[in-house]
């Protein structure tokens, strides 16, 4: 029986140590072709790389579309294969954040030049403008960085799933993209931060327009400048004790509030349209008193289960409406409280001149291609696409797919500049 049982064991054994070769055998070769990959898309990276940086340079000398295609193109294949390379050298239980960080870098490298420099570029006929060139030139800098940073990690990525590890300047390469996008795509002044006031001096502009701040106090202060649309603006926050009362955004340049949230649970009683109305140019007082436009909207907050009103009021100048410095201020219809104002530009002039083109001109061009277009009248605006400077422009009413929309168009061009949902009707 004992030799009987040995036998068996030794069986066991030869079979467990047989299926342990055979399962060692295929780990190995599955290694072997993983790494095979590995280096192949890692190749494809660098390569992607360097023919991004050529087609900069060839865009910027030639300035075709068909040269931006090609770089627009190109950068398509490097965040592709960025990606792959990324999740080939991480796994739900260890990811490589680093790698993610770099691989989100690349997708902002992505959108810039494959939508915002594409719009950009179609916008002002077919030209480069310095600020693009001087955006180009910027992303080409720090494509040559990530080349030399790609030679240092591309045989230790496994170890970059440290936090601690060097990761050999790639986080920095990749916090420079991800902010020439941002300065590109938001700044005010485009790639660069304007001059910003002081931190403490910001503190002191809220409590001048917002006296209740000054019983409350900032858990946490933050001087980060953050961009948004053109708008520069510290974020701060204001406590009772452990409760959030207001959520305040104010300009960093020239010290306006742009947007103000009131996050205390409210009491009140119901409140009319006609009493909201009345509440809402009350608190306008504090921002402006000139002549406006009123404009106003419902709309339901289902987590509070309440109807806000949403007012918009327009700053007009010789018939001409300032759209760009709109001030909109919510109200609930529940309690009669302001929970919102938001408020983007100030004291926006252009000069104001005929127009090569007239409305009439445009609902022709037009027409067929937006239905049902309505002209609302002369507006100033302020977008990305005007890179934030104030621009006349004739706006119109038009549906698209069953939904209100606004677009506005250039008169000197006849080309649209940009169009917006618009959900908001007149008042009076």
């Amino acid at each position: 029986m004992k030799k009987y049982t040995k036998a068996v064991l030794v069986v066991l054994l030869a079979i467990s140590i047989g299926l342990n070769v055979n399962f060692y055998e295929k780990t190995r070769v599955i290694n072997e072709k993983l790494n095979t990959v590995n280096k192949i898309i890692a190749s494809n990276v660098e390569s992607n790389i360097r023919h991004i940086i050529m087609y900069i340079d060839e865009f910027i000398e030639g300035d075709s579309l068909e040269t931006l295609q090609n770089l627009g193109n190109a950068v398509d294949t490097l965040n592709m294969t960025f990606n792959y390379w990324v999740d080939l050298n991480q796994s739900e239980k260890e990811p490589n954040e680093k790698m993610q960080q770099a691989s989100s870098s690349i997708e902002t490298l992505r959108n810039t030049i494959g939508h915002h420099l594409l719009n950009q570029y179609k916008l002002n006929d077919n030209k480069l403008m310095s600020y693009d060139i001087e955006m180009l030139k910027a992303y080409s800098e720090q494509l040559k960085k990530l080349l030399m940073v790609y030679h240092n990690i591309e045989d230790r990525l496994s170890e970059l799933k440290n936090p601690e590890a060097d990761d050999g300047g790639l986080s920095q390469v990749a916090s420079s993209m991800e902010e020439i996008g941002r300065l590109y795509r938001h700044s005010k002044i485009p790639n660069q931060h304007p001059t910003y006031m002081a931190y403490t001096k910001a503190l002191s502009k809220v409590a001048e327009k917002i006296p209740e701040v000054v019983n409350l106090a900032i858990k946490e202060e933050n001087n980060n400048v953050y961009i948004k649309e053109g708008v520069h603006y510290y974020e701060l926050n204001y406590y009772d004790e452990d409760e959030e009362v207001y959520k305040i955004w104010i300009d960093a340049i020239d010290g306006h509030i742009r947007n103000l949230e009131y996050k205390r649970d409210l009491e009140g009683r119901p409140i009319s349209q006609i009493e909201a109305i009345d509440k809402a140019k009350d608190f306008l007082r504090t921002f402006y008193q000139g002549e406006i436009k009123k404009e106003m909207f419902y709309t339901e907050d289902m987590d509070a289960d309440d109807v806000i009103y949403s007012f918009k009021f327009i700053p007009i100048n010789d018939d001409i409406q300032i759209i760009c410095d709109t001030h909109t201020i919510d109200i609930s219809s529940s309690t009669g409280e302001v929970i919102k104002y938001t408020n983007n530009f100030n004291d926006t002039r252009v000069m104001i001149k005929d127009m090569a083109y007239t409305p009439e001109d445009i609902m022709e061009e037009y027409g067929e291609e937006y239905k049902n277009m309505e002209y609302r009248g002369q507006m100033i605006v302020r977008s990305f696409y005007t890179r934030f400077q104030p621009k006349l422009a004739y706006a119109f009413g038009i549906l698209k797919d069953e939904q209100p929309m606004l677009i506005f168009i250039d008169g000197d061009t006849g080309i649209p500049i940009y169009e917006t949902y618009y959900l908001y009707h007149t008042i009076f």
